[in-house]
């Protein structure tokens, strides 16, 4: 930032004079209020950030807005690019003439164009095309929630399919075929393990391929994506335990967990439960998403590891491995950013950007089998026949069981609820996160009560319950991201680039043709042998790690590896002690170590009662040594 020293008119001028002596060649200010005749316009957060806590004073401020002369010297000086980021303030003429910030205005209320003018990034703010709810009075009747979100979804519909219809799409689509068919294969062969081959990887491929595609079709938001996870693998293995020593077979009782469970869930779609997840705030959000995100990093790491600890394979194959996951999380990763650089054409950059993941699958794939055509390699453990694991019949005899068990399995069904109700709900909320400036709405009713009933119909094939799957949810949600980068106004303490989402594709498409493209993979086995296990683990690797991007859990664990001069200027960093600061990320480091602990433990089943437990620990442990000021910047969304 400029110093306050800065020479500044010593008589201020209106604003309409002001927008006849400003040029339009470049200069943002004169720019927007061109534009915008009802002399609103934004600038940069971190400018109205540093006259807050003190680093610019109120007067100088005030110069830095009287005069374009002025404007100029004080902050474009050695800047070249302003801020675009997901939050602006807007500035308004009050009744003496100059342009002050407005505290009364809502930034849900805006969506932000983004413009290249020169080489200075603006940011023009335009009314939210958002169809508002009537305010009309649905009473508490049974099922108003699902009606609500009918009624503000069904005029997105069409537009829905035909935002679908882009290249960015095609790129999404490409990617997250293999992001989520990995984990079918990996969470369908932990499956027969603990289940003695009564759900296997065929009933997953098919059971992910079936919800998947029926779900964006029929929910409120179909950029959560379903899928297997450890959870229900960790559920299904205590739940056969239970039926051996019970004496009774194991796929009816599944059945009637799995019908009990979707009727539970519709039941609570219905009386607008998921109002309930407005009480879990950014630290239980934050906690949730950083922990599967390590899950994902951690299975990819394992996955190569073990490469070293089997005689299965040579020393070549196992640093193959290693060079073929690193080089695909760093391909994608490389080519996701490029977009950000000065780097080829702006067509080009793009294009690369978007197919960033597919191209690294492909690249490291063809080098495994073009450069070490001899080296052996893990390749994707794919069925050769349509058929059920066991050789079983597709559907499950219900009734072969005694009434006494079908009722009680209403019991373990209440546990599996709770755990698809927080999942489901934890994942919605952070796919309809602020920051990724989603326009069409949410529809958290109605998601509960379609997946209810996805869940019930997969019970009676015998077929693995599906969740929403956290980490490529939020990955579908950023491969279809507008981003776009940011450098904020400084002036001795200029920081690195920010990229931030300015807007998403929000379509039903993606969402039906992966899980398509996952049914198909059972008629494409011979080509799908010919991408290596290490390639998928780099995909894992790069969904991880990309995940954690934005999770301001992971922003205050890293400062305790930085030097405190250098802290990022960000407002939970600037306007909270250091003290606590800290004493609220070892809090929440703990939360997800002792989550970590329990999900790997005998007792996994109990997981999601600790992520209720979340709550209280923010409220009452958390708020003894916060105070509620600074609980509120730490926690706030």
């Amino acid at each position: 930032m400029a110093s306050s020293s800065a020479t500044t008119p010593s008589r201020a001028v209106s604003l309409d004079s002001f927008i006849a002596r400003t040029p339009s060649s470049g200069h943002s200010l004169g720019y927007f209020i061109q534009k915008r005749r009802n002399y609103s316009w934004t600038i940069s957060r971190r400018l109205l950030l540093q006259l807050r806590v003190g680093a610019l004073s109120a007067p100088h401020f005030s110069s830095c807005l009287r005069t374009p002369e002025a404007w100029n010297s004080s902050l474009y000086e050695g800047v070249g690019l302003c801020t675009v980021s997901s939050m602006y303030t807007p500035l308004t003429q009050s009744v003496d003439g100059y342009l002050y910030p407005s505290a009364l205005h809502r930034r849900n209320s805006l969506s932000t164009k983004t413009q290249a003018i020169g080489n200075l990034l603006t940011s023009q703010e335009e009314p939210l095309n958002v169809v508002q709810e009537e305010e009309e009075n649905y009473g508490s009747f049974f099922g108003a929630g699902i009606r609500k979100d009918l009624k503000r979804r069904l005029v997105h519909y069409a537009s829905d399919f035909k935002d679908g219809l882009h290249p960015k799409a095609v790129a999404a689509i490409f990617f997250l075929y293999f992001a989520c068919l990995a984990p079918c294969i990996a969470f369908g062969g932990l499956l027969s393990h603990v289940t003695a081959g009564h759900i296997g990887v065929v009933e997953t491929i098919i059971g992910t391929a079936g919800a998947g595609v029926l779900y964006p079709l029929a929910a409120g938001q179909p950029l959560t994506l379903l899928g297997p996870t450890g959870l229900m693998v960790v559920f299904c293995g205590l739940l056969y335990k239970v039926t051996l020593q019970m004496g009774l077979p194991f796929l009816p009782v599944y059945g009637w967990v799995g019908m009990w469970s979707g009727f539970f869930l519709v039941i609570l779609a219905a009386v607008e439960a998921s109002n309930l997840i407005c009480h879990f705030t950014r630290f239980t959000d934050e906690t949730f998403s950083a922990l599967i995100s390590l899950g994902y990093i951690s299975e990819a790491l394992k996955g190569v590891g073990n490469m070293f600890k089997t005689n299965s394979y040579t020393l070549a194959s196992s640093l193959l491995a290693v060079i073929l996951a690193g080089g695909t999380w760093q391909i994608a990763s490389i080519l996701t950013e490029l977009k950000n650089t000065r780097f080829l054409f702006r067509s080009i950059r793009s294009a690369l950007s978007d197919f960033g993941p597919p191209l690294a699958i492909f690249v490291m794939s063809s080098a495994s089998h073009l450069l070490f055509p001899s080296v052996s390699l893990p390749e994707l453990s794919i069925p050769s026949t349509l058929s059920t694991t066991s050789g079983r019949p597709w559907q499950i005899p219900l009734f072969s069981i005694p009434p006494w068990a079908i009722v009680a399995s209403a019991i373990p069904a209440a546990l599996l609820t709770l755990l698809v109700f927080l999942d489901q709900n934890i994942t919605t909320r952070l796919v309809n996160n602020v920051d990724y400036h989603l326009r069409k709405g949410a529809g958290y009713h109605l998601d509960l009560a379609v997946l209810g009933v996805l869940m019930a119909i997969l019970s009676c094939f015998g077929l693995p319950w599906m969740f929403a799957s956290t980490v490529p949810s939020l990955s579908h949600v950023r491969s279809l991201a507008t981003t776009s980068q940011s450098i904020h106004i400084s002036g001795d303490n200029a920081e690195a680039p920010e990229e931030g989402i300015v807007g998403v594709r929000e379509n039903r498409v993606t969402g039906i043709l992966i899980h398509v493209c996952i049914g198909a993979s059972l008629l494409l086995l011979s080509l799908l042998r010919l991408v290596p296990m290490p390639v998928i683990d780099g995909i894992f690797l790069y969904m991880g790690v990309t995940s954690l991007a934005g999770n301001q859990f992971i922003e205050r664990l890293k400062l305790w590896f930085c030097d405190p001069e250098l802290y990022p200027q960000h407002e939970f960093i600037e306007s909270v002690p250091k003290g606590v600061l800290h004493s609220f990320t070892a809090l929440q480091l703990g939360c997800v170590a002792a989550l970590w602990a329990l999900k790997h433990s005998p007792y996994g089943i109990t997981f999601p009662l600790l992520i209720l437990a979340l709550m209280p620990i923010r409220n009452h442990i958390a708020g003894s040594f916060v105070s509620p000021p600074y609980l509120e910047i730490l926690d706030a969304h």
